[in-house]
């Protein structure tokens, strides 16, 4: 499963497409530069409102219940670093 990709990221892509068909030389490192000149063309799609945040996923507590009945019952204490 992949990321997907910010609007920053698309947009350099979109910087660098356009220098490599002018230039066979331009680099990657020129077209994060160019982009960074030309931030104000870059399109605010995921401004302030309509962004969703996502839930963080919960560890469920069974696993302690399970590895206790493997241990037959008996509950040992983990010691925690500090």
């Amino acid at each position: 499963m992949t990321r997907k990709l910010s609007d920053w990221n698309i947009f350099v892509k979109k910087v660098y497409t356009e220098g490599k068909a002018k230039n066979p030389n331009y680099e990657f490192k020129q077209a994060l530069e160019d982009a960074s000149k030309r931030k104000s063309e870059m399109k605010h799609s995921s401004s302030a409102s309509g962004v969703k945040k996502h839930k963080t996923a919960r560890k469920s507590r069974t696993g302690r219940s399970r590895h206790a009945s493997l241990a037959g019952g008996k509950r040992t204490r983990r010691r925690h670093r500090r």
